[in-house]
């Protein structure tokens, strides 16, 4: 579904993956992905607005959250690793954007073999 859901729940995370949420926001997603994929995986969220991202850091500073990081990025050139993601998921964004097809294939590159 390109629109609004519950993509920490439909994504089956695990303990260990890398994580990546298409425009994080405020981290709304992001941190309940955080506690799924605990102390030994990761979850980077990427969001065009840095002041988004400014309070994502803050609440991760405030509620302890060290498997986290925030980068600030289009969902159209992902400011991530070819290959270094084992879950890529987004919530009400993909749908406002004009390029799906470019977004897909960001998702893709930045997957690594076997991602969902």
């Amino acid at each position: 579904s390109l629109g609004c859901g519950n993509p920490v729940a439909l994504a089956s995370l695990q303990p260990g993956e890398v994580v990546l949420d298409i425009g994080s926001g405020a981290g709304a997603d992001l941190f309940p992905a955080a506690q799924r994929v605990g102390p030994t995986g990761r979850v980077i969220g990427v969001d065009m607005l840095e002041e988004m991202l400014a309070r994502a850091r803050k609440t991760a500073q405030q509620r302890g959250y060290t498997n986290v990081e925030f980068r600030q990025g289009d969902a159209s050139h992902l400011p991530v690793e070819d290959g270094s993601i084992d879950v890529v998921m987004s919530n009400c964004v993909i749908n406002l954007v004009e390029d799906k097809g470019q977004v897909f294939q960001e998702a893709y590159r930045v997957l690594k073999p076997g991602g969902r």
